[in-house]
């Protein structure tokens, strides 16, 4: 009988310690869906997994998933928000700066400063990079119109834009220390607009640095 008890003892502490161990893998997970669930208020929460989840906000859906990563090695969360509720609500800089409100649990803080938050296949900075460029350009022309993106790699992004009828490209590289911005024309662009464009988007690369590479 004795036996018994304690081996249903060590059964018990085996389970807990990987529930505590599970609860440990997704607590930047948790966390990041605990912040968007109080955000929206209406919001509805599904957990599909462990590692994943869906917010959702009316009709529209927030799909977000923890990527397996080894021991040790920093989360990786993905998040598919196909109507950029995200962005509507004003959530970028929330999530940017997430660890900051993590306050009371070191351990927790520092692997939110260190996590990896994808969503739409952009990094949140990447995203941020982005919607700067557009309103840049807003500012120096209202001929600028972004027509939409055709690649994004996390911190890479092929868009499309148009300058009154002309259509060209960028490709925007957000490293570590510099974003460059690439400009692509056909080779029969008007080689008057296609000069005011490369000299526009210049202007458009210094003062992006300026805002998030220059401390």
């Amino acid at each position: 009988m004795i036996k018994i008890l304690e081996r249903l003892a060590i059964q018990t502490t085996f389970a807990k310690m990987n529930t505590m161990s599970e609860i440990e893998k997704y607590s930047v997970l948790d966390y990041i869906v605990k912040t968007l669930k109080n955000a929206l208020t209406d919001a509805k929460l599904d957990h599909k997994a462990p590692n994943e989840y869906v917010i959702k906000d009316g009709n529209d859906e927030i799909f977000l998933k923890q990527e397996p990563t080894n021991e040790g090695n920093a989360a990786v969360i993905i998040i598919t928000d196909k109507r950029h509720i995200i962005f509507s609500e004003d959530l970028l800089e929330t999530l940017r700066h997430i660890h900051k409100d993590a306050v009371g649990n070191p351990q927790l803080k520092e692997a939110l400063e260190t996590a990896t938050i994808i969503i739409n296949d952009l990094d949140i900075e990447t995203e941020l990079v982005f919607q700067a460029i557009k309103d840049q350009l807003d500012q120096l022309s209202n001929s600028y119109e972004f027509i939409q993106s055709v690649e994004n790699n996390i911190t890479k992004i092929g868009a499309g834009f148009k300058f009154g009828k002309h259509i060209f490209r960028l490709n925007i590289n957000n490293e570590p220390k510099e974003i460059s911005i690439e400009t692509r024309f056909t080779p029969t662009f008007d080689p008057g607009i296609k000069k005011t464009i490369a000299a526009d988007i210049l202007k458009v690369q210094s003062a992006v640095n300026k805002i998030f590479k220059e401390d």
